[in-house]
């Protein structure tokens, strides 16, 4: 019997799905004969009691998740997620560096530095990407710090305001799709799919609420893992491995036939009834990789 840690905040439980899906990962581990507890930050003496440690709050390098994943990792706990795949997964311009150098599809990319914010360079930008393009700051989740501009002007105001967040920016092609795919990844092997849809009116799955501080999502449409298509999940594994080998949600394009990565996230959402709906299996297979 192992004991397992499932670090959270409380705002993993505000939205019922969510919880849902935290309870139904303690349900699976307790069937599986071990123990299974929500630890929060101020419980972080308990992880030397622990033999894994699983990580379901926001991940970042500066958040309290990645201290909670470096502390596990340095004591020799299996925990998901490990610090360098947070790392990876949380800087957008070395995630895309991988891909490049490792010849994984992937949505065209031009990294852009702060002194070379001037005239000819944005013109350059747009003749070779069209109008409009997409600004990133390489630290983003959840959609944040990620906008479409069209003009030089708008160019110019989100990338001086990204740079506050980064010395480099990414801007890539602008490449709109009714839906992103989202390929569930665990140590390798396909754990779900799902196609994230764009709310109408929008061109990203996750969009700001104009004058709110709230999000607008699209729906989660699930296909059984064995009846998504073969190319798609080949593309997701390839991405995969040039992160790590634990569990991430691949965000895919699919363009004249062609599945086109937009990014690899760390940590990525497991809601119940979207994520799990076709493929239950999911809560005990990651139980099971995290003790093994």
């Amino acid at each position: 019997m192992a004991s397992i840690a499932c670090f959270v905040e409380k705002y993993n439980f505000t939205d019922p799905k969510e919880a849902k899906a935290l309870q139904n990962f303690k349900a699976a581990a307790e069937e599986m004969g071990h123990t299974f507890n929500f630890m929060f930050r101020e419980n972080l003496l308990e992880i030397p009691k622990q033999n894994a440690v699983f990580i379901r709050a926001t991940t970042d390098p500066l958040f309290t998740a990645y201290i909670v994943s470096k502390m596990a990792w340095e004591m020799g706990l299996k925990v998901v997620d490990d610090p360098k795949s947070i790392q990876i997964c949380g800087n957008k311009i070395h995630l895309y560096s991988l891909f490049q150098k490792h010849g994984v599809p992937n949505i065209p990319t031009i990294f852009l530095n702060k002194d070379e914010l001037h005239h000819k360079k944005v013109l350059n930008i747009f003749r070779a990407f069209g109008r409009p393009v997409v600004v990133k700051a390489p630290y983003t989740s959840f959609s944040r710090y990620v906008e479409k501009v069209a003009c030089e002007t708008s160019f110019r105001e989100v990338a001086k305001r990204f740079f506050r967040k980064s010395d480099v920016l990414a801007v890539q092609k602008f490449m709109p799709t009714a839906f992103d795919w989202r390929v569930g990844v665990l140590n390798g092997e396909v754990l779900y799919v799902c196609k994230y849809m764009v709310p109408k009116g929008r061109w990203k799955h996750g969009a700001k609420r104009k004058g709110k501080p709230s999000f607008v999502w699209g729906r989660t449409i699930s296909l059984k893992r064995e009846n998504a298509p073969l190319k798609l999940k080949e593309t997701a594994l390839k991405a995969c491995e040039v992160v790590g080998h634990g569990l991430y949600g691949v965000d895919i394009k699919e363009v004249n036939g062609d599945y086109i990565v937009v990014e690899v996230n760390d940590n990525p959402s497991i809601y119940a009834g979207q994520e799990d709906l076709r493929d239950k299996d999911i809560y005990s297979k990651i139980i099971a990789y995290l003790v093994k």
